[in-house]
């Protein structure tokens, strides 16, 4: 789990600084067009036309694995929390954090509780973030998604092969809800998502020296709260 990390997040000026140290990398690199045309102009064009995709502002973040969070976890928070959400959800979450990380068993078991909601996809994927609410990705390169939404049927079938090798790609990472708070930018942009679920190759067949990102495949989940405002 990956969070911010509160305690460089204030080094705003640094951040700034590298930023715009990247940007105008890329940026003399595009520009610098004096010499005969070539096949270098198609590249260096690239990088002007990459130039345009939003930049969002950046942050430090905190890496923990989530089986060791349990042990500095704020317990008082952490119980207002588990509280409040029971209150909502109509259902009993006492044994949260021993069950966290539970076998199948426990969690078929854990499934055949009512949910007030219906929706026991959406249930599990709260039942396990409320662990630790403010985690912004979680990384698991071959483990399972945490999907917030029930995802189509046979939906791994459905995941495209590597474009460059052809091979089979798999989980790696996800975005989570607490991040979209915190996308800011220069331009004036809004991004809504429940999560973003991130496949890679499995080979990781990017050659050395690269210039150019090897497109990969996402999914992306709705926050569910959204249909209220459609």
């Amino acid at each position: 789990m990956l969070g911010l990390n509160a305690g460089m997040s204030n080094s705003a000026s640094g951040e700034a600084q590298c930023v715009s140290q990247l940007q105008e990398l890329h940026l003399s690199e595009a520009a610098d067009v004096s010499g005969p045309l070539n096949t270098d102009l198609l590249l260096r064009e690239e990088m002007v036309m990459a130039t345009s995709a939003p930049v969002f502002h950046s942050y430090y973040i905190s890496v923990v694995d989530e089986a060791d969070y349990a042990g500095f976890l704020d317990t008082d928070h952490a119980n207002k929390l588990l509280k409040e959400y029971q209150q909502r959800e109509g259902v009993d979450l006492e044994h949260l954090l021993s069950e966290s990380f539970a076998g199948k068993g426990n969690n078929e078991k854990y499934e055949k509780s009512e949910v007030r909601s219906g929706d026991h996809t959406f249930h599990k994927f709260m039942k396990r973030i409320s662990v630790c609410p403010e985690q912004i990705l979680r990384y698991s390169w071959g483990g399972q998604p945490l999907f917030i939404t029930c995802p189509p049927a046979n939906f791994d079938n459905s995941i495209p092969a590597c474009s460059n090798c052809g091979s089979n790609r798999i989980f790696e990472f996800q975005l989570m809800p607490a991040l979209v708070s915190m996308l800011r930018g220069d331009a004036d942009l809004s991004v809504e998502f429940g999560t973003v679920i991130v496949y890679t190759c499995e080979r990781s067949c990017w050659p050395a020296n690269h210039q150019t990102p090897l497109e990969e495949f996402i999914f992306v989940q709705e926050d569910p709260d959204q249909k209220l405002f459609k």
